[in-house]
């Protein structure tokens, strides 16, 4: 799951869909070694998108245009499983200034932007707390979730009664700040588990490295949402991967040789 932030990729925003070419250069890098190594990738559009100069549920022409290059660039890519169109977009109207009418019917028009020029590709919406309205509308429901397994359950069981859909746990983890390492595994190990035993389609752990603040973010204090990453700064793993292996029976030795 590749988050991408459109004005990385594109200059003069308001003003169609301009590349940046090293950037998108090294997208199709990323991509292609994904590829290489067997991995199913889902694109995240609109990360961090405007809200206020151009509002994203305006659907200004710029980011259609946009999400038209980026579908035909990588439609023909089989490392390309699907499109979230929008990470987190509940929050947008259930603490956002938008109704979620507004908001719903965005999802529908980039759905079909997305469909049009990147058919053989799924399209989804990592939602929070209100997946299962994305339903009508997308491929598989994904939702997010980083509290407690309790409450991963009752999310699980609400979403299941209101859709037939596959559904992905598109975000989860723990982070450890707050907790051990340890603590962490157990935490992830008990997620998985959860997960495995409601069916749902798929999972992906919230993030696989820790946030090198020393490189983007050198003022930054510490904080748990630097902490959430299977593997430290220094590309060392966690006592956290190993609640992974035992879920996938997948080891990072297998993931290094490309197994």
């Amino acid at each position: 799951r590749i988050h991408l932030r459109h004005q990385d990729l594109f200059q003069c925003p308001g003003d169609g869909a301009i590349p940046i070419p090293a950037n998108i250069t090294r997208l199709d890098g990323l991509i292609r070694a994904a590829g290489e190594r067997g991995y199913k990738l889902i694109l995240v559009l609109n990360t961090e998108a405007d809200l206020t100069e151009f509002p994203l549920y305006t659907m200004p022409d710029h980011i259609a245009e946009q999400m038209r290059f980026i579908a035909a660039r990588y439609r023909a890519e089989p490392a390309v499983m699907a499109y979230d169109l929008r990470p987190r977009g509940d929050a947008d109207y259930t603490s956002g200034p938008f109704e979620r009418e507004r908001v719903l019917v965005w999802l529908a028009e980039a759905a079909t932007i997305m469909r049009e020029h990147a058919p053989q590709q799924l399209v989804t919406a990592g939602w929070d707390d209100d997946a299962a309205v994305t339903a009508p509308i997308v491929d598989f429901v994904s939702f997010q979730h980083f509290g407690s397994v309790d409450a991963l359950r009752q999310e699980i069981a609400l979403v299941n009664d209101a859709t037939q859909r596959p559904i992905v746990l598109a975000a989860a983890g723990y982070n450890s700040f707050d907790m051990n390492e340890l603590e962490q595994r157990e935490a992830i190990f008990r997620l998985l588990e959860a997960v495995e035993r409601n069916d749902l389609a798929g999972w992906v752990i919230w993030t696989a490295f820790d946030y090198p603040r020393a490189l983007l973010c050198p003022d930054c204090e510490d904080s748990p949402l630097h902490r959430y990453g299977l593997w430290n700064t220094s590309y060392f793993p966690k006592r956290a991967v190993n609640a992974v292996e035992l879920a996938t029976g997948i080891t990072t030795l297998d993931q290094i040789n490309g197994d």
